[in-house]
Protein backbone atom coordinates (compact mmCIF):
# COMPACT_ATOMS: atom_id res chain seq x y z
CA UNK A 1 0.00 0.00 0.00
CA UNK A 2 3.08 2.19 1.02
CA UNK A 3 4.46 2.19 -2.31
CA UNK A 4 1.34 2.22 -4.21
CA UNK A 5 0.86 5.64 -2.38
CA UNK A 6 4.62 6.77 -3.09
CA UNK A 7 3.91 5.73 -6.88
CA UNK A 8 0.59 7.75 -6.59
CA UNK A 9 2.57 10.76 -5.49
CA UNK A 10 5.27 10.23 -8.23
CA UNK A 11 3.08 10.26 -10.78
CA UNK A 12 1.19 13.85 -9.67
CA UNK A 13 4.65 15.29 -9.05
CA UNK A 14 5.45 14.37 -12.66
CA UNK A 15 1.75 15.60 -14.13
CA UNK A 16 2.18 18.91 -12.57
CA UNK A 17 5.84 19.32 -13.33
CA UNK A 18 5.00 18.25 -17.04
CA UNK A 19 2.19 21.15 -16.72
CA UNK A 20 4.50 23.83 -15.55
CA UNK A 21 6.64 22.84 -18.39
CA UNK A 22 3.81 23.21 -21.08
CA UNK A 23 2.83 26.55 -19.92
CA UNK A 24 6.33 27.77 -20.01
CA UNK A 25 6.72 26.70 -23.74
CA UNK A 26 3.61 26.07 -24.42
CA UNK A 27 2.37 28.87 -27.46
CA UNK A 28 -0.66 28.21 -26.36
CA UNK A 29 0.04 30.70 -23.35
CA UNK A 30 1.41 33.46 -25.20
CA UNK A 31 0.03 36.64 -24.16
CA UNK A 32 -2.51 37.71 -27.41
CA UNK A 33 -4.46 41.03 -25.50
CA UNK A 34 -4.46 43.22 -22.76
CA UNK A 35 -7.93 44.36 -21.09
CA UNK A 36 -7.71 47.59 -19.51
CA UNK A 37 -10.67 48.36 -16.79
CA UNK A 38 -11.76 51.50 -14.39
CA UNK A 39 -10.10 54.29 -17.05
CA UNK A 40 -11.94 57.50 -17.82
CA UNK A 41 -9.06 59.75 -18.63
CA UNK A 42 -6.87 57.68 -21.09
CA UNK A 43 -8.12 55.21 -23.61
CA UNK A 44 -7.41 51.46 -23.53
CA UNK A 45 -4.87 51.96 -26.59
CA UNK A 46 -2.94 55.01 -24.66
CA UNK A 47 -3.25 52.98 -21.19
CA UNK A 48 -1.35 49.80 -22.89
CA UNK A 49 1.37 52.17 -24.68
CA UNK A 50 2.18 53.61 -21.74
CA UNK A 51 2.65 50.37 -19.63
CA UNK A 52 5.07 49.15 -22.56
CA UNK A 53 2.71 46.08 -22.95
CA UNK A 54 3.97 43.37 -25.68
CA UNK A 55 2.32 40.25 -27.19
CA UNK A 56 3.36 37.12 -27.80
CA UNK A 57 5.81 36.49 -24.56
CA UNK A 58 4.74 34.07 -21.97
CA UNK A 59 2.03 35.10 -19.78
CA UNK A 60 4.01 33.44 -16.80
CA UNK A 61 7.47 34.55 -17.99
CA UNK A 62 7.29 36.89 -20.76
CA UNK A 63 6.71 39.76 -18.62
CA UNK A 64 6.54 41.32 -15.29
CA UNK A 65 3.71 42.95 -13.75
CA UNK A 66 5.85 45.53 -11.53
CA UNK A 67 7.40 46.45 -14.55
CA UNK A 68 3.68 47.45 -16.42
CA UNK A 69 2.38 48.83 -12.90
CA UNK A 70 5.81 51.18 -12.20
CA UNK A 71 5.75 52.50 -16.10
CA UNK A 72 2.12 53.38 -15.58
CA UNK A 73 2.60 55.15 -11.84
CA UNK A 74 5.21 57.67 -13.45
CA UNK A 75 2.11 59.58 -15.10
CA UNK A 76 0.30 61.60 -12.04
CA UNK A 77 -3.27 60.87 -13.69
CA UNK A 78 -1.95 57.43 -12.04
CA UNK A 79 -2.91 57.00 -8.59
CA UNK A 80 -3.42 52.66 -8.69
CA UNK A 81 -2.53 49.81 -10.75
CA UNK A 82 -3.69 46.25 -10.32
CA UNK A 83 -1.85 43.64 -13.01
CA UNK A 84 -3.41 40.04 -13.28
CA UNK A 85 -3.34 37.28 -15.57
CA UNK A 86 -6.84 35.10 -17.16
CA UNK A 87 -5.59 32.29 -18.68
CA UNK A 88 -4.63 31.62 -21.44
CA UNK A 89 -3.37 34.54 -22.82
CA UNK A 90 -4.81 37.80 -21.50
CA UNK A 91 -3.60 40.32 -19.22
CA UNK A 92 -6.17 42.60 -17.63
CA UNK A 93 -5.02 46.16 -15.59
CA UNK A 94 -6.96 47.71 -13.90
CA UNK A 95 -6.38 51.18 -12.91
CA UNK A 96 -8.00 53.99 -10.49
CA UNK A 97 -6.79 57.54 -12.19
CA UNK A 98 -7.01 60.70 -9.90
CA UNK A 99 -10.04 62.83 -11.33
CA UNK A 100 -8.91 66.47 -12.27
CA UNK A 101 -11.01 68.42 -10.30
CA UNK A 102 -10.00 72.26 -10.31
CA UNK A 103 -7.41 74.37 -12.46
CA UNK A 104 -5.32 77.19 -10.86
CA UNK A 105 -4.31 79.97 -13.48
CA UNK A 106 -1.01 80.47 -14.30
CA UNK A 107 -0.45 83.18 -16.86
CA UNK A 108 -1.97 82.34 -19.33
CA UNK A 109 -1.49 78.64 -18.52
CA UNK A 110 -4.09 76.50 -16.25
CA UNK A 111 -2.68 74.06 -13.71
CA UNK A 112 -4.76 70.85 -13.49
CA UNK A 113 -5.50 69.40 -9.86
CA UNK A 114 -6.97 66.72 -8.61
CA UNK A 115 -9.49 66.53 -4.86
CA UNK A 116 -5.96 66.28 -3.24
CA UNK A 117 -4.37 69.35 -4.76
CA UNK A 118 -1.99 66.70 -6.89
CA UNK A 119 -0.59 68.28 -9.90
CA UNK A 120 -2.12 66.41 -12.88
CA UNK A 121 -0.88 68.53 -16.17
CA UNK A 122 -0.37 71.38 -17.14
CA UNK A 123 -2.24 73.22 -19.90
CA UNK A 124 -3.08 77.01 -22.31
CA UNK A 125 -6.27 75.07 -22.94
CA UNK A 126 -9.14 75.42 -21.00
CA UNK A 127 -9.48 72.13 -19.14
CA UNK A 128 -13.47 72.19 -18.17
CA UNK A 129 -12.86 72.31 -14.57
CA UNK A 130 -13.70 75.04 -12.05
CA UNK A 131 -11.19 77.66 -12.37
CA UNK A 132 -9.80 79.14 -9.63
CA UNK A 133 -8.24 82.92 -9.98
CA UNK A 134 -6.41 84.59 -7.26
CA UNK A 135 -3.76 82.38 -5.92
CA UNK A 136 0.21 82.96 -6.75
CA UNK A 137 1.96 79.41 -7.16
CA UNK A 138 5.18 78.67 -5.55
CA UNK A 139 5.76 75.34 -6.28
CA UNK A 140 3.88 72.83 -9.08
CA UNK A 141 5.92 69.44 -10.13
CA UNK A 142 3.69 66.83 -11.95
CA UNK A 143 2.24 64.29 -9.48
CA UNK A 144 2.96 66.10 -6.79
CA UNK A 145 0.95 68.42 -4.58
CA UNK A 146 0.64 72.48 -5.81
CA UNK A 147 2.23 75.13 -3.56
CA UNK A 148 0.89 78.58 -3.37
CA UNK A 149 1.71 81.87 -1.63
CA UNK A 150 -2.04 81.99 -0.40
CA UNK A 151 -2.16 79.10 1.86
CA UNK A 152 -5.42 79.80 3.50
CA UNK A 153 -7.20 81.20 0.32
CA UNK A 154 -6.17 77.66 -1.39
CA UNK A 155 -7.71 75.79 1.20
CA UNK A 156 -11.01 77.84 1.56
CA UNK A 157 -11.62 78.00 -2.43
CA UNK A 158 -11.17 73.81 -2.20
CA UNK A 159 -13.64 73.98 0.52
CA UNK A 160 -15.69 75.38 -2.09
CA UNK A 161 -14.74 72.65 -4.75
CA UNK A 162 -16.04 70.08 -2.04
CA UNK A 163 -19.31 71.43 -1.11
CA UNK A 164 -20.25 72.29 -4.92
CA UNK A 165 -19.21 68.70 -6.01
CA UNK A 166 -20.82 67.10 -2.95
CA UNK A 167 -24.48 69.49 -3.06
CA UNK A 168 -25.51 69.36 -6.93
CA UNK A 169 -23.63 72.66 -8.08
CA UNK A 170 -21.16 73.68 -10.40
CA UNK A 171 -19.16 76.61 -10.64
CA UNK A 172 -17.60 77.98 -13.80
CA UNK A 173 -14.69 79.74 -11.62
CA UNK A 174 -13.96 80.91 -8.64
CA UNK A 175 -11.98 84.61 -8.12
CA UNK A 176 -10.63 84.38 -4.34
CA UNK A 177 -9.47 87.11 -2.39
CA UNK A 178 -9.32 88.23 1.78
CA UNK A 179 -12.16 90.13 1.39
CA UNK A 180 -14.63 87.59 -0.20
CA UNK A 181 -14.78 85.19 -3.05
CA UNK A 182 -16.63 85.38 -6.46
CA UNK A 183 -18.66 81.86 -7.83
CA UNK A 184 -19.40 82.16 -11.23
CA UNK A 185 -22.02 79.70 -12.18
CA UNK A 186 -22.59 81.51 -15.79
CA UNK A 187 -19.92 84.39 -17.05
CA UNK A 188 -22.56 87.01 -15.60
CA UNK A 189 -24.29 85.05 -12.80
CA UNK A 190 -22.23 85.28 -9.92
CA UNK A 191 -22.38 84.17 -5.89
CA UNK A 192 -20.54 86.36 -3.70
CA UNK A 193 -19.81 86.23 -0.23
CA UNK A 194 -17.08 85.17 2.53
CA UNK A 195 -15.83 81.76 1.63
CA UNK A 196 -17.43 79.84 4.88
CA UNK A 197 -20.42 81.62 4.07
CA UNK A 198 -20.65 80.09 0.20
CA UNK A 199 -20.07 76.94 1.38
CA UNK A 200 -22.60 76.55 4.33
CA UNK A 201 -25.40 77.99 1.89
CA UNK A 202 -24.11 74.61 -0.48
CA UNK A 203 -24.68 72.38 2.12
CA UNK A 204 -27.73 74.06 2.62
CA UNK A 205 -28.59 73.99 -0.74
CA UNK A 206 -29.66 77.75 -0.11
CA UNK A 207 -27.73 78.82 -3.63
CA UNK A 208 -28.76 76.08 -5.60
CA UNK A 209 -32.86 76.72 -4.93
CA UNK A 210 -32.27 80.50 -5.82
CA UNK A 211 -29.91 79.44 -9.11
CA UNK A 212 -33.18 76.73 -9.85
CA UNK A 213 -35.83 79.78 -9.61
CA UNK A 214 -33.73 82.44 -11.84
CA UNK A 215 -33.14 79.65 -14.54
CA UNK A 216 -36.94 78.74 -13.88
CA UNK A 217 -37.56 82.62 -15.22
CA UNK A 218 -34.85 82.79 -17.77
CA UNK A 219 -32.46 84.81 -16.00
CA UNK A 220 -28.89 84.25 -16.42
CA UNK A 221 -27.64 87.60 -15.40
CA UNK A 222 -26.96 89.03 -11.71
CA UNK A 223 -25.48 88.70 -8.28
CA UNK A 224 -26.71 86.09 -5.62
CA UNK A 225 -25.66 87.41 -1.92
CA UNK A 226 -24.36 84.93 0.93
CA UNK A 227 -24.28 86.73 4.00
CA UNK A 228 -24.21 85.17 7.52
CA UNK A 229 -26.87 82.94 9.17
CA UNK A 230 -27.49 81.40 5.38
CA UNK A 231 -28.86 84.66 4.62
CA UNK A 232 -29.18 84.48 0.87
CA UNK A 233 -30.77 86.96 -1.65
CA UNK A 234 -30.49 87.89 -5.56
CA UNK A 235 -29.25 91.68 -7.11
CA UNK A 236 -30.47 91.58 -10.71
CA UNK A 237 -27.22 93.93 -11.18
CA UNK A 238 -23.11 92.47 -11.79
CA UNK A 239 -21.13 94.25 -9.12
Amino acid sequence: MRRFRGFTALVIILVIVGAVIYGLKSPHFDVTAYEVEGNTYYTDEEIINMGDCSTGVNIFTGFKPSDIKNQLLKDPYMEKIRISRKLPSTVVIRVTERKQTAAVVYGERFVVIDDEGTVLRMTSVDPKVTIIRGLSIRKMTLGEPLEVEETVLYRQSMEIIYAMLANDMYFRAIDITDAGCSAYVLDNLVVKGLAENIVDALKNKDIQLVVQNLFSQGIERGTIKVTGENYVSFDPAIE
